[in-house]
């Protein structure tokens, strides 16, 4: 391990470099570094969006929960793309800073590699997938992968299918029309993404007695209904077609409920056998090593 975080450590220089690059160019996507790297182009594009602050075992879930488990319409050769927008539409850039968290997803991909490469039930086709670290200028779903699709060269010629890895949470802001509010009706904003094909994976958030944030999207059975209403035409009258929800699946969710918020909270308090529990090897020990968390979300130090 102390040889992965040295090496990972000598990187944070380029990592930066290729952060203010890409924010200095007209460019909305890029690829900043890719963990087994294949010249195979992929028909399935698994995107894990998130501000990865810091990533844990949940979107270790997300990520090998697909690979391992193709749905309807997701063929081989598939690649997973990690994804950070720059432009966030909720969230301030901290406590971790961006190229921070370039180096969290860069340790983050490589665990996920070590994990589906130690599985008996993944197939050597999983086993080998490419793994790319991307950042977005974008904030939203839609335009996210208009970017991904526009971006010249083509990084991904093949046109895969875009299938974005989310969680419940995830899904509720998707669909709320606020974050739309210059488009006639709101959801109308979803079109591209839906019309060009692209697909929602939704992991149903579980119940986790120890995490309050777990608490406020009800059961499971809530989740499923809420689905179900979309599919039936709920959000019509904001312009989301109920056909489009046939784009949308939702898949049990495996293991515990994790916040990163949770996990940002443990790493302050020194909680490393707890932070092991909620994050990957790579990951936790980049926390411990980097001294990430010790300031709290406005950049105060946090108090023990």
């Amino acid at each position: 391990m102390s040889t992965r975080i040295s090496t990972l450590r000598s990187l944070l220089p380029s990592l930066q470099s290729s952060l203010e690059t890409f924010n200095a160019s007209p460019s909305k996507f890029h690829v900043v570094r890719t963990i087994n790297p294949s010249p195979t182009q992929p028909r399935t594009l698994y995107i894990l969006d998130s501000s990865f602050n810091p990533p844990s075992r949940a979107h270790l879930s997300l990520a090998t929960s697909a690979l391992n488990n193709r749905l309807q319409g997701e063929e081989n050769p598939a690649r997973l793309l990690l994804l950070f927008s720059t432009h966030n539409a909720d969230k301030a850039p901290s406590p971790a800073s961006f190229v921070q968290r370039i180096a969290l997803m860069t340790v983050f991909a490589e665990d996920v590699l070590r994990n589906l490469q130690g599985s008996s039930s993944a197939s050597e086709d999983t086993k080998n997938v490419s793994i790319d670290i991307g950042l977005t200028k974008e904030p939203y779903y839609t335009d996210k992968s208009v970017a991904i699709a526009a971006e010249a060269p083509e990084i991904y010629a093949s046109k895969p299918i875009h299938v974005h890895l989310v969680g419940y949470d995830t899904l509720i802001r998707l669909c709320n029309p606020k974050y739309y509010a210059e488009y006639k009706p709101p959801l109308s904003a979803l079109k591209p993404f839906f019309d060009a094909g692209h697909k929602l994976r939704v992991t149903q958030r579980p119940y986790d007695k120890n995490d309050s944030s777990s608490k406020e999207f009800g059961t499971v059975e809530d989740q499923e209904k809420y689905l179900q209403n979309i599919k039936d035409g709920a959000l019509e009258k904001d312009g989301f077609e109920a056909g489009w929800g046939e784009n949308i699946d939702m898949v049990e969710g495996t293991g515990m409920g994790i916040s990163s918020t949770r996990v940002r909270k443990e790493a302050k308090d020194g909680n490393w056998d707890e932070v092991g529990r909620l994050c990957t090897e790579g990951v936790t020990a980049w926390i411990r090593e980097e001294v990430l968390y010790a300031e709290d979300d406005s950049g105060k130090k946090m108090m023990g």
